[in-house]
């Protein structure tokens, strides 16, 4: 059987390399969920682009049925209403090209930090096993051990140790702010 201290730290090693799989698992599954959420965005923006494109010649048709019932086909206000119609649909889908492309950069850049945060985690947590184990093998300091001799006399020079100095004693005089 292992000593207390050998046995913590091979439990905290294995809690630690679980935490770790067990975040990289999940890591995993968001980076595949952001990557479907990113699928669905790119068909509704390709539905509006459809229905803008739909909406547009919609609107040329019938300045064209307009122009031409009226007889003014050929004036520059009908040709210039349906190139007017076709440049701010232009205009729109290149506005949402490149929404498209600052929103594929922000899930880039989102996909990067839950990574480095991950990594962070991981190093936090084996900073944290050394810690702990580096606690428990510290050696005992003389205010912990029991120095030979009657317990009464023991008893008494703690008591006597605690009430001359605490550890938790300020040297410092109070600060005049408070």
């Amino acid at each position: 059987m292992l000593d207390p201290v050998t046995t913590a730290l091979v439990i905290a090693g294995t809690a630690t390399a679980g935490s770790i799989v067990t975040g990289e698992k999940s890591r995993k599954q968001q980076r595949k969920a952001t990557r479907n959420q990113e699928g669905v965005r790119r068909a509704q923006q390709a539905r509006e682009r459809m229905a803008s494109v739909r909406e547009q010649r919609i609107a040329q048709a019938q300045i064209v049925q307009g122009a031409s019932t009226g007889g003014t086909l050929d004036s520059s206000s009908a040709q210039g209403g349906y190139s007017a119609v076709g440049s701010l649909t232009a205009g729109n889908i290149q506005f949402g090209n490149q929404m498209d492309f600052f929103q594929s950069r922000i899930a880039q850049n989102m996909t990067k930090a839950n990574q480095y945060a991950g990594q962070a985690s991981i190093f936090n947590s084996v900073a944290n096993l050394a810690m702990t184990g580096a606690s428990m093998m510290k050696p005992a300091t003389p205010s912990q051990s029991v120095p030979s001799g009657s317990m009464s006399n023991a008893g008494s020079q703690s008591s006597s140790i605690a009430s001359n100095s605490s550890p938790w004693s300020n040297p410092l005089p109070p600060s005049p702010f408070g």
